[in-house]
This record gives structure tokens, C-alpha cells and sequence, in this order.
């Protein structure tokens, strides 16, 4: 029994990648859409961005993954595959990050005072929330910090490419450059070495017709860069930015 087990969860695993990125891109490709009068993105970049996005993924959105495949393969609905015992061995097997671990962070992340747990539908609903694009200006739900933006490099770091996709994430400790939200740093700088952020309308050298862009001009002791949030309202991402901001008057 155990072996058969073994081999069923063995080739829910090697089926797990192709699932998840079948999940992801319509979402990528809705996102284009929505976004089509300010962002031109052809097959191959669309699907750089979904490989990319399964590259982080996180247990979530392996866990509904790798389930959809077990539905398949043992024959069960999609609840119970959340919590089947084979599926969480293909979750092992394939490297992918914790799902109780993630959904643990889910949880936490609910405001306090809050009377509802996540259960499988809510599971669901924050795996299907994929990454869009560039457009990362949602207005700031709080006043703490990390506070996360998805930008390109438009010049200043010469350790990165011109127009390379990246995040910036501002903390209790300064600004964070990323290439992904799960990995190091490329770029780290102390509020006591910035200087100044600057928000500003933007001029998108990428939009094909005018539409939102806002520029990110960085100046800090002995570097300046410029970054551009594609797709974003320059007032909608200052209040998003206010916490760091705040934090950045308060260090002068």
C-alpha cells in the first residue's frame, strides 16, 4: 500500500508544475488585457512573467495545484485533495513551500478582532490571487511597513539591467531591492543613507498609448536610481508609499 502511495504522489508531483502554471496564466493573461492600453507584452514575455511567477509560488498555490491533479488521479473531490495525505507528500516532493506554513502566514495576517478562519474556499481564493504584471499601487490597507511596489529599473544601479523587473520593499529597516519577494536582496539601502524618495508622474518608454506611470526616484549617499511602477496611479502609490514616507522624515 505504501509503495502504490508513493508512486501516486511521485506522479502527482511530476504533473504539479504544468498544473500550477495552467493556473496561472490566465490570470497573467487577464491582467494583459485589463491592461492593454498601457502595457504591450507579447507571447514569450507573458510567459516569462507566469514561469517566473511559479519559480515563487507559494504553498498555497502549490498545495490547489498539486490537488487538482490529485482529483484526477485518486478520483476525490478538490476538499478533501486539499488535505489528502499524498498531496502533501507531492508538495515534498517537488520542493515546494510549506502549505501549513503559508496558510499560517494567512492567518496571522487577518486583522485582529476578526471572527472568521480560512477554510478550503478561502484557500482557494488566495491561491487564485496571482501576481499581476507591473500595476502594484492598491491604496495601503494599514500604517505598518514592509510596504511592497513592483517596478523596472530605469538607471542608477549599475549591478541591474535596464528595464529589469523588480520589487521594492520598503521596511523598518530601509529599502530592499528584489528581483523576487523570496529572495535576497540585490540592493540594500539604511534609512540613514536615503536621502529622498521622489513620486512623479512617469513617461513610460514601454506604453504603447498614455495611460498611468509613475516614477520612483531614489537618492541616497553616493547612488541614485530611478524606477518606474507601470500601470500605477502616481497618488494612488503615494498613499501606498506613506508608511515609508513617514518613516523617512522621521530618520532626517
Amino acid at each position: 500500500m505504501a509503495d502504490t502511495l508513493d508512486k501516486t504522489a511521485q506522479r502527482i508531483a511530476e504533473k504539479g508544475r504544468e498544473a500550477l502554471l495552467e493556473r496561472l496564466r490566465p490570470a497573467f493573461e487577464e491582467a494583459a488585457a485589463a491592461h492593454a492600453d498601457v502595457l504591450e507584452l507579447d507571447a514569450d514575455k507573458l510567459e516569462q512573467m507566469v514561469q517566473r511567477a511559479a519559480d515563487r509560488a507559494d504553498g498555497l498555490q502549490w498545495r490547489r495545484a498539486l490537488a487538482s491533479v490529485a482529483t484526477e488521479e485518486l478520483g476525490i473531490g478538490l476538499g478533501e485533495a486539499l488535505g489528502h495525505p499524498v498531496v502533501a507528500k507531492a508538495q515534498a516532493l517537488v520542493g515546494a513551500p510549506s502549505y501549513e506554513e503559508s496558510l499560517a502566514a494567512i492567518v496571522e495576517a487577518t486583522p485582529t478582532g476578526g471572527t472568521e478562519t480560512p477554510a478550503a474556499p478561502a484557500t482557494e481564493a488566495v491561491a487564485d490571487a496571482e501576481p499581476r504584471a507591473h500595476a502594484d499601487a492598491e491604496p495601503a490597507t494599514g500604517d505598518d511597513l514592509p510596504v511592497r511596489v513592483a517596478v523596472v529599473h530605469l538607471d542608477g544601479l549599475s549591478e541591474l539591467d535596464e528595464d529589469e523587473e523588480l520589487e521594492l520593499r520598503f521596511t523598518e529597516d530601509g529599502l530592499d531591492v528584489l528581483r523576487a519577494p523570496d529572495e535576497a536582496a540585490l540592493a540594500h539601502f539604511a534609512w540613514s543613507e536615503i536621502h529622498g524618495v521622489e513620486v512623479q508622474p512617469g513617461r513610460a518608454r514601454m506604453l504603447r498609448r498614455r495611460g498611468s506611470s509613475t516614477r520612483l526616484i531614489l537618492s541616497a549617499t553616493g547612488r541614485h536610481a530611478r524606477f518606474e511602477a507601470r500601470g500605477a496611479d502616481p497618488e494612488e502609490l503615494k498613499q501606498r508609499l506613506a508608511p515609508a514616507l513617514t518613516k523617512l522624515g522621521a530618520g532626517r
